[in-house]
């Protein structure tokens, strides 16, 4: 008795006739799963929520409620790419690991946004204005230096103690701090009296108008003595200041133009004029709070700038409270306030205002809201916009406090040691990105790439506002896609594939792949893990740097069946659950790696414009019409879909009568 038994069930290979495929290929695999040898279809999709925005969709994007764990979720209406560069969300009280930060670029200039900003609102989201822009601009004015004229003391005693340190006692104000360096003259022909003359002397300042400076010789009680001149010892050098934008997440801008130049001697006091009192206005998303001042120290090797301070703008109150004499302040903007900080508040109107002042920060609370010690009246949490926090300018705790913008004023006066400079300007580079780079993604060492026209741009690492115009790298054809892998950088034209290699922007280096594969859509590009997948002419190409460049589809797809199956000018792909995931303008298909068998095709029933997938609880979303529903991948609850597998054409050697199946 003759049989025909099917032992295995594969997918669909439209390249190969219906007589000559393989034991267990289909003609037609239609919403199957393969993998277990049965024949089990797809669940049918399961409707989540609208997302309340309509149109094609065509990105999806996760992110998570710090305050509930449950999903939002971000969509747009344009290709836009997502980059993640800061520490995943976690359940944790931590406020910067709940921030979700992320980069994206695609819908207008580049931007950066977080949770907070993103779903400030209603959906959908993310919410108008819901980001700032990445990269921060060039600052607006140039700041002037004024020397303040330093006139030379008179004595009325001098005093030496055993230990050779002498004090000079001075008939008005020295307008020095200790470390100064000065010339001690003047006092006198007599031996004694000479021996208290000293040249570039270090000074401990015991007040207004007394110093001490290291000075051999005999002990000698307080004499009269008015002859005696002290003056600011060393050369007369030229200084200059700039300044650059800041933000509370340690963004910094390019500096400013230099300011006029001053010609002084270490330890005259300068005043810089003509800095911002406010962010710019131009871009009106910004998150920047403040300016860093610099200024030149010149050495026998170099002349740098080294930073004097961070001075944060004036800061409005939002709320406030009081528990015994714990005060808790939330502010409208981040505080960027450390432990004992020093600050003023003024304008308070709760509790009739008693709570206005010089205080010290206690205790950090979150990067808005601190508190701080103030007896008074218990308080429940009230709002109260009317007061300003100021920030001390001071160069340390042991100096009276300077609140920069107090009283309207933003003149920074510059007595600063140099023995207290210690950092250099780092951001002379600090471009911002393209206004039209799209295509961002996070790279190994902590650089994003993006790209424009056949320019490929990279960030400093760890520094992603900052992009610098040398880093980049020119290549013979426009970009369509950039995709990360193995510590390389794949970067996708509209001809030839490139290798880029290097671990530091400055000396990344590209190499050509010689295989004509072009990128023929930019959504179509997947990192599966084994190699990057993309749609070009003849079907799906692969490249990983270990294994090379292939069509992955060579066995189940030739060039006239890919082309006449689809057009992969509109394919857009996912990953989901290590398969490939594409749909296009007439349906979708899953493709699976199979080296043994030339991989699982299976077409599918439903499309979709966007997806994305949750990678903690690995669940698929999509989203496939017009109307704003978003849907889960195969729930397990959901009915099963239709299925059709049907096998080769079956041909045997002779005349058959089949009694049965």
């Amino acid at each position: 008795m003759g049989s025909v038994k099917l032992t295995k069930f594969l997918g669909e290979a439209p390249k190969i006739s219906s007589e000559l495929l393989p034991d267990g290929a289909a003609q037609n695999a239609f919403n199957v799963k393969l993998y277990s040898g049965d024949l089990i279809p797809y669940r049918t999709p399961k409707l989540v929520e609208n997302v309340g925005r309509t149109g094609t969709i065509q990105t999806l994007y996760k992110l998570t409620n710090p305050a509930n764990g449950n999903n939002v979720f971000l969509t747009y209406l344009n290709d836009v790419d997502i980059a993640t560069a800061s520490a995943p969300w976690t359940t944790t009280s931590n406020t910067e690991d709940t921030e979700q930060r992320f980069y994206y670029t695609g819908d207008g200039t580049p931007k950066v946004s977080n949770y907070d900003l993103a779903t400030n609102g209603s959906a959908p989201y993310p919410v108008t204005n819901g980001y700032y822009d990445l990269g921060l601009p060039l600052p607006e004015t140039t700041p002037t230096a004024t020397a303040v004229t330093f006139s030379v003391v008179s004595s009325t005693h001098y005093e030496r103690d055993s230990g050779n340190t002498a004090t000079f006692y001075g008939s008005s104000s020295h307008n020095l701090r200790s470390g100064n360096v000065v010339s001690v003259r003047d006092f006198g022909s007599s031996d004694e009296a000479k021996s208290f003359n000293a040249t570039n002397v270090e000074v401990t300042v015991l007040n207004s108008t007394d110093f001490t400076y290291f000075s051999p010789g005999d002990q000698t009680s307080k004499t009269a003595n008015t002859s005696g001149r002290s003056e600011l010892a060393g050369n007369t050098q030229i200084r200059t200041y700039v300044y650059t934008w800041v933000t509370p997440w340690d963004e910094e801008a390019i500096p400013s133009l230099p300011s006029n130049e001053v010609y002084i001697k270490e330890g005259q006091t300068v005043n810089v004029t003509n800095l911002p009192t406010a962010k710019p206005s131009v871009p009106a998303q910004n998150f920047i709070r403040g300016i860093r001042l610099y200024r030149t120290v010149v050495s026998s090797a170099a002349t740098e700038y080294f930073l004097l301070s961070t001075l944060w703008f004036p800061t409005a109150t939002t709320k406030v409270a009081r528990s015994g004499s714990t005060v808790t302040l939330t502010l409208a903007e981040p505080h960027n306030f450390i432990l004992d900080d020093r600050f003023k508040l003024s304008g308070m109107t709760a509790d009739s205002g008693s709570m206005n002042g010089e205080f010290s920060v206690a205790s950090i609370v979150d990067k808005y809201t601190f508190t701080f010690t103030d007896s008074g009246n218990a308080i429940g949490e009230t709002a109260d916009t009317n007061g300003t926090v100021f920030h001390d300018v001071s160069e340390n705790l042991d100096l009276p406090a300077r609140y920069w913008g107090d009283g309207g004023s933003f003149t920074f006066t510059d007595d600063f040691l140099i023995s207290g400079l210690s950092r250099v300007l780092d951001s002379e580079d600090n471009d911002p990105p393209p206004t039209g780079m799209k295509g961002i993604r996070a790279a190994h060492n902590n650089i994003l790439v993006g790209f424009f026209d056949n320019q490929l741009c990279f960030s400093f690492p760890d520094k992603p506002h900052a992009w610098p115009e040398r880093f980049r790298l020119t290549f013979d054809s426009d970009i369509v896609s950039i995709e990360p892998i193995q510590g390389f950088i794949l970067v996708l034209t509209k001809e030839y594939p490139y290798q880029v290699s290097g671990n530091d922007p400055a000396t990344m280096v590209s190499a050509r792949i010689d295989t004509l594969y072009p990128c023929l859509a930019k959504k179509s590009v997947v990192n599966m893990g084994y190699g990057v997948i993309w749609a070009t002419h003849g079907g799906l190409a692969s490249y990983s740097p270990s294994s090379g460049i292939d069509l992955v589809t060579k066995l189940i797809h030739d060039w006239d069946t890919w082309n006449e199956a689809l057009n992969p000018a509109t394919l857009i792909g996912h990953y989901y659950n290590g398969k490939y995931f594409g749909s296009h303008s007439s349906k979708s298909f899953i493709y699976e790696r199979d080296d043994k068998v030339g991989g699982f095709f299976v077409s599918i029933q439903y499309t979709f414009t966007a997806a994305c997938t949750d990678y903690e609880t690995g669940i698929m979303y999509y989203i496939g019409d017009t109307l704003g529903n978003l849907y889960e991948w195969d729930n397990k609850q959901q009915v099963l879909s239709p299925l059709e597998w049907k096998s080769k054409t079956i041909v045997t050697k002779d005349f058959m009568n089949l009694g049965a199946a």
